[in-house]
């Protein structure tokens, strides 16, 4: 199918903040809402717009290298005793791309650091763990791979789960115990993997690469979003954080009041319009969250971006035959 171009919202489509949106020309074409943070959904938006499904950016994280003093010279002292330990486990792509990056810093601080250097300045002796694949790549392109490296990462398949718990499952945490394990993330997180490797004697260094903020969407921003949820059969929103889902929620309670409680005038018809689009999540934390957000439409598929995308796919292609047959 050839890709369609997606459909601005013209001003005079949209409301003003208290009023139901007014879609004049609602788009036809099947849209995904994206929420990864800013750059880090273009290469699912390609393949999505190559599949004739329109997109809309609608970031609910802002991510950032770490600027903290203290935290970051904890971050640095780290990475300059990186062979005293006996693993590494970066938590996300994110702690990685951060990581390395400061890692080169380090090493040429009168340059921009780039980390595809990092491989060369990465211990050959020093395993790496990593959740999922996303970040098993991020090590790929900073040349810390297989067969000069060992990497960690819990096997794919079907039943493929790619989380802190699933990673514990491939730990020898017997070898472990008594040595050092430097765990790398950004600001705060799940203690699962600490609290887990504490209980089982092993001496946890845990730095901070990066942060995470709630960005707070600009009137655009909301125009579009409202813009296309006026017809939500045709909107399906992405979901790929839980934490992520909980700065929505925040939002939507910022805007339009809570569901069951009181809203801002006018509003509970854009809410529920909101609410009524499917959502698509790739983790039952995620599909969780986004229950708790108000979604009853939620679709939880196999972790990674190929089987979000056969499951958009799927989920877009009735609506693009009724488009087609128009």
């Amino acid at each position: 199918m050839t890709p369609r171009e997606p459909v601005s919202p013209r001003a005079a489509d949209v409301g003003p903040d208290s009023a139901p949106v007014r879609a004049v020309a609602a788009p036809v074409a099947p849209c995904a809402i994206l929420t990864r943070p800013d750059g880090q959904a273009h290469t699912l938006a390609r393949a999505l717009n190559a599949a004739g499904i329109d997109t809309l950016a609608f970031p609910l994280l802002h991510i950032a290298a770490q600027t903290d003093p203290a935290t970051l010279a904890a971050l640095d002292n780290a990475l300059r005793s990186l062979p005293s330990y006996a693993l590494s486990v970066f938590v996300s792509p994110n702690a990685v791309t951060h990581a390395l990056a400061r890692l080169v810093q380090l090493h040429a601080p009168d340059n921009e650091a780039d980390a595809s250097d990092a491989g060369r300045l990465w211990p050959e002796a020093l395993p790496v763990a990593v959740v999922g694949p996303g970040s098993a790549q991020a090590l790929a392109d900073a040349g810390i791979a297989p067969p000069r490296r060992r990497v960690i990462v819990p096997p794919g398949g079907p039943e493929a789960r790619f989380d802190s718990e699933a990673l514990l499952e491939q730990l020898d945490l017997s070898a472990l115990a008594g040595r050092r394990v430097l765990l790398v993330r950004g600001d705060g997180g799940r203690e699962l993997l600490a609290d887990t490797l504490r209980a089982n004697g092993v001496h946890v260094d845990i730095v901070s690469a990066y942060t995470r903020r709630a960005p707070a969407p600009d009137t655009a921003a909301w125009a579009a979003l409202e813009a296309r949820l006026a017809v939500p059969e045709r909107c399906a929103w992405v979901l790929t954080s839980s934490e992520a889902v909980r700065h929505l929620a925040t939002l939507f309670a910022a805007r339009y009041g809570t569901r069951d409680g009181v809203h801002t005038p006018g509003t509970p018809q854009v809410l529920a319009q909101i609410l009524a689009a499917p959502c698509f999540t790739s983790h039952t934390r995620i599909a969780d969250a986004a229950r708790s957000a108000g979604f009853d439409r939620i679709t939880q598929c196999a972790p990674g971006d190929d089987n979000l995308l056969a499951a958009l796919k799927t989920w877009a292609d009735p609506i693009q035959v009724k488009h087609d047959d128009r």
